[in-house]
């Protein structure tokens, strides 16, 4: 008879980013929805369980519940066997993922994690852990499916992936990460697609590996070569075609952004906002001051910057910083409420520019077309299909972030004054250089001055710098597109210098925070020894 695996619904850990391994995680609500949307599949296949097979872990016995009372069989036998739980990540346990993977670095990640002789330090060897799921299936599996009974396994991803080798029959040595998404049900057939597939399409998933790793330095670079690129073939960028690629490129991270983004995290946003109310009135205060007393356009537009909310990748930021999470949602979506008035009516006061009206239809349509419309479509794909949007968010979730390296590039070329002189030339160029490095280097002092003034915990600390220094300055962008024709080249010079000062500020925060990580995770890994080396399993 048939034997169905599935991989638990969405945990905490899996929320916040972070390894789990034998530690026990609740599910969250979208973990609790993939686990309804399980049980109608199973339901829909027809399949009667005799039994339900799950690991020890809370995760897994919560979901195999679920799907249990889902499906409607009462009688069903439920046996709980420590050989299903979670591979243990040894050192690695309760750490950011994302931080491990650009502390080791690419290769060593792959190693530690998908190698047939890898071993987390401290952790469990993959020999082991693939012989003891081998073992489970040829003595415990196996034999119940040839005796005519039906069983549901419900386990952990590399426990599943394991599976998957020994049905599909690959050599341990042909492991790749199978990126098996959570609550999805999986019979032995679908195991051995995804076990074949994942060969063809192992570059791909490596590349996105990449990107992860590297993306402050691939969009800061992109950044660069923008300008450079304009200043050679001086080819201006139409309003219109700015706007077009702006909105398009933005909207593909927006999307896969606010797939990872809980909307329970957002109650509280009165909360979230307050944490940082006072660094947020004061750099409203500035910019309002700025754009009402400013006599010329660079002070405006940096006076516009400053009353910026933060931008939508915040969130995406915290999860890959290892900060908070549910303070950098609070605080992104409140002030992404309030501070776009407070932007839009600064537009409106006495300093009228010409090309004033383009600017405004280009922050509103970046605004709605590459912001709330994606937000709003990754929502309601979390709502009506939370499997799909889970193995959106968690195996493709870097397209969203490669978006931005071209996005970087395209924004830098279109804002920089195609007619302009030669950069090094401009009289204007050192006074912007330094105003702009000012903001941005006065942004991240404040924030840290705030933190240290307030004792805030490691992690809100963490999130309050991220949504402070980080603002929305795509929809910026928005503004300077649209009036940029209009006001001199010492003006206009502030959006590139700008554009490169500020993803060179990400690329330098994130420097950083590894940094200080990596030396923590060094430390713990002297503590247990270096990793044995093991053979690969037979």
């Amino acid at each position: 008879m048939a034997i169905y695996f599935i991989r638990h619904g969405e945990s905490l850990a899996n929320e916040r980013n972070l390894f789990a391994g034998r530690q026990n995680t609740p599910l969250t609500d979208l973990g609790v929805r993939q686990a309804h949307q399980a049980g109608r599949r199973v339901a829909a296949i027809g399949v009667r369980f005799d039994e339900v097979h799950v690991s020890p872990l809370d995760r897994a016995k919560d979901t195999a519940r679920i799907i249990v009372e889902r499906i409607g069989t009462p009688r069903v036998t439920t046996v709980e066997s420590a050989e299903l739980v979670e591979r243990d990540f040894g050192v690695f346990t309760a750490q950011n993922k994302s931080l491990v993977k650009k502390s080791v670095g690419f290769r060593a990640y792959t190693e530690y994690f998908h190698s047939c002789t890898g071993c987390p330090p401290g952790g469990e060897s993959w020999p082991e852990m693939y012989e003891r799921v081998r073992d489970y299936y040829e003595a415990v599996l196996l034999p119940r499916s040839r005796a005519g009974r039906s069983v549901l396994v419900v386990a952990h991803k590399y426990v599943v992936e394991m599976f998957a080798l020994v049905v599909a029959g690959i050599r341990p040595t042909e492991y790749r990460d199978l990126k098996i998404p959570n609550a999805r049900p999986l019979a032995e057939a679908d195991l051995r697609w995804i076990a074949r597939a994942t060969a063809r399409s192992a570059a791909v998933h490596d590349f996105g590996e990449i990107v992860e790793i590297r993306l402050p330095v691939l969009v800061a670079g992109a950044a660069a070569l923008g300008v450079l690129a304009q200043l050679a073939v001086r080819v201006p960028v139409p309003p219109q075609a700015f706007s077009a690629v702006l909105v398009s490129l933005l909207a593909i991270s927006t999307f896969f952004g606010m797939l990872r983004l809980h909307s329970g995290a957002v109650r509280g946003l009165g909360r979230g906002l307050r944490v940082a109310l006072p660094l947020t009135a004061a750099r409203v205060a500035a910019g309002l001051a700025l754009v009402s007393l400013s006599p010329g356009t660079p002070g405006l537009l940096l006076g516009l910057f400053l009353l910026l909310p933060p931008a939508l990748i915040t969130p995406t930021l915290s999860l890959l910083w290892d900060g908070d999470y549910f303070t950098s949602v609070r605080q992104t979506v409140a002030a992404s409420l309030v501070l776009p008035v407070a932007l839009l009516l600064a537009l409106w006061l006495p300093h009228r520019l010409a090309g004033l009206d383009s600017a405004l239809t280009g922050y509103l349509g970046v605004l709605a077309g590459a912001m709330a419309l994606p937000a709003l479509a990754a929502q309601v794909l979390r709502r009506r299909n939370p499997i799909r949007a889970g193995s959106l968010s968690t195996n493709w979730n870097w397209v969203g972030g490669f978006a931005l390296v071209p996005l970087a590039g395209f924004v830098t070329f279109a804002l920089t004054p195609a007619g302009a002189d030669h950069a090094g030339a401009h009289p204007g160029l050192v006074a912007c250089v330094a105003v702009v490095a000012a903001v941005l280097l006065g942004l991240r002092i404040a924030s840290v001055a705030f933190v240290r003034w307030r004792k805030l915990p490691a992690r809100v600390a963490r999130d309050v710098f991220i949504t402070q220094s980080t603002p929305n300055v795509f929809l910026w962008f928005a503004v300077v597109g649209g009036v940029g024709s209009a006001v001199a080249d010492a003006a206009t010079l502030l959006a590139p210098i700008t554009a490169c000062g500020f993803f060179a500020a990400m690329f330098v925060d994130e420097a950083v925070i590894v940094r200080r990580f990596t030396r923590r995770l060094r430390a713990a890994m002297a503590d247990v020894g270096p990793a044995a080396p093991v053979a690969a399993a037979g």
